[in-house]
């Protein structure tokens, strides 16, 4: 017997716009033709078919959704096109893990800038996708969290309906997942888009941020507390880790003080000058002290360090 049409799947565009500063695609899931064709309600056929004749430049897929049963994968991969399934339950925050493996899979097939589409799809492509791909946005591209919020949803065409993923995007506490709670669906104004568009290009970027985007992504990426135990740096890395004050002079390593070395560089519970947060852009002076951005990677958690003493 095939598979029912999921709830809420017609009203929802099949897919968005790529997404800024990306060459990800985000869509909602595919379904088999046989579920379709006889369907009154659905006016255009989305099955495998349709996308592969629709983005001809599609390189991967990234399968979020909970079940196997709405395509085969062997539709895809016989175009030549990869196919990642990353089981996620709907409504609830993701797993750190789970999205660690999104971003290191997105990382490997972005890899190559050869003008290829990467698709990502849950079952309506708007909230499961939405938040894994703000959070790539954020911890990988360090894109502002409530840019990386607008960017998605001017692309996809509709606004991120549950609320615990936007609250964990921003780094604020989420609230409980709505479980069995129905939601409207909510289309972006394209009008305002193509104002909002034009608002962001001529935006000038801060001198703390352009620095940021220059950083080298694997700085970012380094897996401390695996590499930790072994004894050694992660590959592909520098040895040593660096400080904002110590950007120009990374063939130096610092002599003293706990960015010394990789392997000691450690968050303890007596440093007075770090908290949680997701990404702050801003610097400002605390207790004699400049904030300043740095990464810790323990927990896989972004942490503020406040290190740098005012001269």
């Amino acid at each position: 017997m095939a598979p029912s049409i999921p709830d809420r799947w017609i009203p929802y565009k099949a897919f968005g716009k790529v997404i800024e500063g990306t060459r990800i695609i985000c869509f909602k899931v595919p379904l088999r033709h046989i579920v379709q064709v006889n369907n009154p309600a659905i006016k255009h056929i989305w099955d495998i078919d349709t996308l592969l004749k629709k983005f001809p430049k599609l390189k991967a897929v990234v399968d979020l959704t909970n079940t196997s049963r709405y395509y085969d994968p062997k539709e895809l991969k016989s175009a030549g096109v990869l196919h990642k399934k990353i089981l996620l339950p709907g409504r609830i925050i993701p797993p750190e893990r789970k999205v660690m493996e999104f971003m290191n899979t997105v990382d490997e097939l972005l890899e190559n800038d050869d003008g290829s589409l990467i698709g990502v799809h849950c079952t309506h492509g708007l909230n499961r996708t939405g938040y894994m791909v703000c959070r790539y946005l954020r911890d990988r591209l360090l894109v502002p969290p409530t840019v990386a919020i607008e960017r998605f949803e001017k692309a996809r065409g509709y606004k991120i309906e549950r609320e615990n993923y936007i609250a964990d995007i921003l780094g604020k506490k989420p609230p409980p997942p709505d479980i069995g709670v129905s939601t409207t669906i909510n289309p972006i104004d394209t009008d305002d888009c193509q104002d909002n568009e034009a608002a962001t290009e001529t935006k000038r970027v801060s001198e703390d941020d352009e620095w940021t985007l220059r950083r080298k992504r694997k700085y970012l990426d380094l897996d401390r507390n695996t590499y930790e135990k072994r004894g050694k740096a992660a590959p592909n890395s520098p040895t040593t880790s660096y400080g904002y004050n110590n950007r120009k002079d990374q063939d130096q390593e610092p002599q003293s003080g706990p960015y010394s070395g990789y392997n000691k560089r450690k968050v303890n519970s007596q440093r007075d000058f770090i908290y949680k947060s997701p990404l702050i852009q801003e610097e400002e002076e605390v207790e004699g002290h400049t904030m300043r951005q740095v990464v810790d990677q323990s927990n896989r958690t972004l942490y503020i360090a406040l290190f740098l003493t005012v001269g």
